[in-house]
């Protein structure tokens, strides 16, 4: 499973953001976490069944608190038990290699991970854990680079810092600093997802500004990792696209670095110099292309556009501005202008550079999750003041399709079996 949580949400206390993962919690009423040895016989046509982890927020003016759901299936008209739920206190995050069948707990209140499992009863069980803080981590991003089953690096953006730990012993292995990814004032935001080049793990890093001038530096890192020496091999810097914070890789290989949505913002309020873009990696090729850079606008309309979202194939997702739906001021902050449902979609296929609506699926705001589970991607349909949110399954045939409907923000999901 790979969940992308790829836009911070100060208002409501999400604390640092959201995309790879998310979730996780404590115990609420009598039925959501097992303690570790209360093995209980499985319930008739159980063992065996598909199962997944459905992860919400919920918040008030008092306090946040996550709740983790375990569910037989994402389709609409799965029940979703509160009262079955797991809960631990503020932003918890689902840490999930579905490939390698692990998935963890992201602490809310402290950098500590902690590996789950399921019981003959699909509850939740807590293993082991790892404590992040003796390395200067003050707290925990949504993001895991998976390197092999007894590999992560946990990028530390405000440590600028790699955290190297190991998934199946549950111990911290070491870290690669990142000094050179520093910007005075600015947050180095590493990307909320990665490519491999062989042994080269490539992330990109957008610095952001949301503690003061809410403002996007116009320019775009990329650090290349030798994943076998745990060293930095390369810090490229280009100047030509700003605020970039997600990758994705199409079926031909080639991976496109596309702005967030927050930067796109940023640059209509005149807050980021470079018009929101798209830069390229080729297939056999471990740095930027320079010979492409895309506004995307090109493609748009002149509408400004950003977060890329994997479709399938050579297609991907895009975020289209619609200025008309959304109420601005001279101090509306960037995240005030992505979480207005003012944002469209589009479908970008990158093999005929030709970009259409989806007419299928409404204006919403842009700083909602997608997670790719099961070979699938998702997005929610969030009402308002986040009350609920409904999955909606974008590579679905025939079209998106409507999933599953839970209380809350819906900010995670994983396979865990």
């Amino acid at each position: 499973m790979r969940a992308i949580q790829r836009q911070q949400r100060p208002s409501r206390g999400a604390g640092a953001t959201t995309g790879v993962l998310l979730l996780l919690a404590g115990a609420l009423g009598s039925g959501g976490c097992a303690d570790a040895g209360e093995e209980q016989p499985a319930p008739a046509g159980q063992v065996g069944e598909e199962a997944f982890v459905v992860a919400t927020r919920v918040w008030d003016d008092m306090a946040t608190n996550s709740y983790f759901h375990v569910v037989p299936s994402l389709d609409a008209g799965t029940t979703v038990d509160p009262s079955q739920a797991l809960e631990v206190p503020e932003s918890a995050r689902l840490f999930a290699f579905e490939d390698e069948g692990w998935f963890g707990i992201g602490d809310g209140q402290s950098p500590t991970i902690s590996r789950y499992t399921l019981d003959a009863r699909d509850a939740l069980v807590k293993g082991d854990a790892i404590s992040l803080q003796p390395f200067g981590v003050e707290s925990l991003w949504p993001t895991n680079y998976l390197i092999s089953p007894t590999k992560a690096y946990h990028p530390d953006r405000a440590g600028e810092q790699i955290i190297i730990w190991n998934p199946t012993t549950m111990e911290v292995q070491g870290t690669i600093p990142l000094p050179d990814t520093a910007r005075e004032g600015y947050l180095a935001l590493y990307g909320y997802g990665s490519i491999q080049r062989g042994k080269t793990l490539l992330f990109s890093v957008g610095w952001f500004d949301w503690a003061t001038s809410d403002a996007v530096l116009p320019e775009t890192g990329l650090v290349a990792i030798d994943t076998e020496t745990d060293t930095v091999v390369r810090f490229d810097v280009d100047d030509r696209c700003g605020g970039i914070t997600q990758p994705v890789e199409t079926a031909s290989g080639d991976a496109y670095f596309v702005s967030s949505a927050l930067a796109a913002a940023a640059y209509h309020v005149d807050r980021l110099e470079t018009a929101p873009c798209a830069l390229r990696i080729l297939k056999d090729a471990d740095a930027f292309d320079p010979d492409f850079a895309l506004r995307l606008s090109e493609l748009t309309d002149g509408a400004i556009a950003g977060d890329p979202i994997p479709a399938g194939g050579d297609s991907l997702f895009l975020r289209v501005f619609e200025q008309g739906l959304a109420t601005i001021g001279e101090e509306t902050k960037t995240f005030e202008i992505t979480s207005q449902p003012a944002w469209h979609w589009w479908r970008w296929d990158t093999a005929a550079n030709e970009a259409a609506p989806v007419g299928e699926l409404a204006p919403s705001p842009a700083n909602v999750s997608f997670f790719e589970v099961d070979g699938r991607v998702f997005t929610i349909d969030e009402k308002d003041d986040s009350t609920a949110s409904t999955l909606i399954e974008l590579t679905a045939e025939g079209g998106p399709k409507l999933g599953l409907t839970t209380p809350g923000y819906l900010h995670g999901v994983a396979k865990v079996r």
